[in-house]
């Protein structure tokens, strides 16, 4: 797979784009290689893949133009850095922030997080 650029779909995507993607891979899904198929249900999960278009520019043209489209809107949306995983180390200290009621983590716990 090629590399990629992480964004926040939450904050950036909007529902017409989301549901855009939905239609493309409902067209191509049996017609494409995986990593096609791979690399658009990754802009479900804030990854714009670098070959997406290398990939996709033998569908048909019209699909094509829709995925160029697509591409254009995401290529736009701020990067984000990666965040290290619960296992991962990271350098740069962190704050501790307190766990309050309703975060939806477990209660009376303290995590450490970036803010």
């Amino acid at each position: 797979m090629s590399g990629y650029t992480l964004f926040n779909r939450h904050a950036n995507m909007d529902r017409e784009t989301l549901y855009e993607i939905g239609d493309i891979l409902n067209e191509v899904r049996w017609d494409s290689d995986f990593n096609l198929t791979n690399q658009l249900n990754g802009l479900y999960d804030g990854y714009l893949y670098d070959e997406l278009l290398v990939n996709a520019q033998d569908l048909p043209k019209p699909l094509f133009r829709r995925i160029i489209t697509v591409w254009a809107i995401v290529s736009k949306y701020p990067s984000i850095q990666y965040v290290a995983g619960i296992d991962e180390c990271i350098d740069e200290e962190v704050e501790p922030v307190e766990y309050y009621k309703g975060m939806g983590v477990a209660e009376g716990k303290k995590y450490l997080a970036y803010v």
